[in-house]
């Protein structure tokens, strides 16, 4: 009986993230989309902090509960029609408007796509820069290659008295 609960709650949000799209076709798929993204980025998902008023109007008739798996599958659904995908960049420190545009340009012409780009800044990786595209990671930093290095010396070290 649970699994059927479960499949029951993945069809409401679904059927809502719908609703959300289907209001986001007439005033806008790129706007809504950038709206909902600020929304979900803030960390703060409720119907109340979203913009304009009749979006968060729309909102308010998804149950608590929902509103994030609505809003995340909503995300999803506008990435696949406007042929997007989300990437984010990583990097020890704020990176600068001519770095970000170099890191932009260069994965449209990769993935000849459009982006849903982000840039966080996490000092944890001492330096470098992490990508993430969708599920993928390519992790060019600093604390990588210091864990690579770590690792291939204790292989080293315990294979040669093995």
């Amino acid at each position: 009986m649970e699994g059927g609960l479960v499949m029951t709650e993945i069809r409401l949000a679904h059927l809502y993230a719908l609703a959300v799209l289907e209001y986001a076709d007439v005033k806008g798929l790129n706007d809504v989309y950038r709206q909902v993204s600020v929304l979900v980025r803030s960390g703060k998902i409720r119907a109340e902090n979203a913009e304009p008023e009749d979006l968060r109007e729309l909102l308010r008739k998804v149950p608590p509960n929902e509103l994030e798996d609505t809003l995340m599958r909503f995300l999803d659904i506008a990435r696949s029609k406007m042929n997007s995908i989300f990437v984010e960049v990583i990097s020890a420190v704020p990176l600068t408007e001519k770095q970000l545009y170099e890191v932009q340009y260069n994965l449209i012409r990769k993935l000849r796509r459009q982006l849903d780009f982000t840039a966080t800044v996490d000092p944890s990786i001492i330096g470098g820069i992490r990508i993430i595209i969708e599920d993928r990671v390519i992790d060019h930093s600093v604390r990588h290659f210091l864990l690579d290095m770590k690792e291939a010396l204790y292989k080293g070290v315990y294979q040669t008295h093995a």
